[in-house]
């Protein structure tokens, strides 16, 4: 390996799988060992029949792909910042290489911090090719070679242009008045906006297509359809962790504010609400095609219940992502007995409950750990 390569493996690729194993292990569990468990086709069933639907959809493959490009900006975005932190001002000497080279090495390096979809794209490449779906893999292919050229040929602009400042874009204010909610929308709009959009995108696609063909009339039974948008909602838990990990390090002095107990369970409750409009969206738009009043009262229910829950968990000292990980796994192992038991219903009451309990018999008990560096 190059001294080139190797630093940039250091400096770049070895942080980024750091800051987000959590992330990235806890979406390979809902793909793998949790589909396997639960899903009633099987582990191998479910990934063909996704598959499938990519290559004969022509609107769910664009779907895929803006989620790999996501993906893709969310890679370039931590290779942009870290170039601009002091401590690795010495990454500037990589231009002095020749450009030709650099840009080899870069197009390495994108093509590691690519290697989660990389690695699915050779599973979707083996199965088309044995279906004969050339022209549908062949785009597959030619869009991600596509994608990692274009990044990695930007980072080469970036280290041979130092004065060029990076685009931040955000969404802007709505209201002039600055609320402690705002703060917290403000941070997610600024530092958290790709794996935002994942998640959302992701969970509002499983909703749509999940409900895309249903009766309401012939098809009584939702536990699949909770199955999936369960595993959505959770996937929150990795933006929620990173928010409540900010307000300890930012906004911990807001604690001593004389501000009611009640007062700040509404402005956490208004926040997720406010979070979980794009689902509530789908869910109302569905309904009564695809879903009776009932249901859609219940999924709405449940899916914020699930992010209030996860809000309170977090008044406890975990001692990081993956231990907060592992409890957000136990809730969706209770949904999954939930489902089996026929008790999903009375599963939503709970997790409002314990959410609301746990909040106000936690709040004032809880002191943040001490966090070197904010994440």
């Amino acid at each position: 390996m190059s001294i080139q390569r190797s630093v940039l493996f250091s400096s770049v690729v070895k942080p980024f799988y750091r800051k987000n194993a959590g992330l990235l292990g806890f979406f390979i569990y809902m793909m793998t060992l949790a589909v396997g468990r639960a899903n009633m086709v099987g582990l191998l069933e479910y990934h063909y029949s996704l598959i499938r639907g990519m290559m004969l959809s022509i609107s769910f493959m664009v779907v895929v792909q803006a989620a790999w490009l996501l993906y893709a900006i969310k890679c370039a975005q931590f290779f942009t910042d870290t170039l601009r932190k002091p401590a690795f001002s010495y990454l500037y000497m990589l231009a002095h290489t020749n450009a030709r080279n650099l840009y080899w090495i870069l197009l390495q390096t994108q093509l590691v911090l690519f290697l989660p979809v990389l690695s699915y794209l050779i599973i979707i490449m083996g199965v088309s090719y044995h279906e004969h779906w050339y022209l549908q893999s062949n785009t597959l292919l030619l869009f991600n070679l596509a994608v990692c050229a274009a990044f990695a040929w930007r980072f080469l602009y970036l280290l041979q242009h130092p004065e060029i400042t990076p685009i931040k874009w955000k969404l802007p204010s709505l209201s002039k008045r600055k609320r402690y909610t705002n703060f917290l929308t403000s941070y997610i709009f600024e530092n958290c906006k790709v794996l935002f959009f994942v998640i959302k995108l992701y969970n509002c696609l499983t909703l749509y297509l999940m409900l895309a063909n249903r009766n309401p009339a012939h098809d009584q039974d939702l536990r699949m359809e909770v199955f999936f948008f369960s595993a959505g909602m959770l996937g929150h838990g990795v933006l929620i962790h990173r928010l409540k990990e900010m307000e300890n390090t930012r906004l911990s002095f807001y604690r001593g504010f004389p501000v009611s107990l009640n007062r700040r369970f509404f402005q956490y409750a208004w926040l997720y609400f406010c979070l979980f409009i794009p689902e509530i969206v789908i869910i109302i738009s569905r309904t009564p095609a695809a879903l009776n009043y009932t249901e859609a009262a219940f999924l709405i229910f449940f899916g914020y219940g699930i992010l209030l829950l996860l809000n309170s968990l977090q008044l406890y000292n975990y001692a990081g992502l993956k231990d907060y990980l592992k409890t957000v796994a136990q809730i969706f192992f209770a949904v999954i007995i939930a489902m089996i038991a026929r008790q999903l219903y009375i599963l939503s009451v709970l997790f409002f409950v314990v959410a609301v309990v746990l909040f106000f018999r936690r709040y004032y008990r809880f002191e943040p750990r001490h966090i070197n560096v904010l994440q």
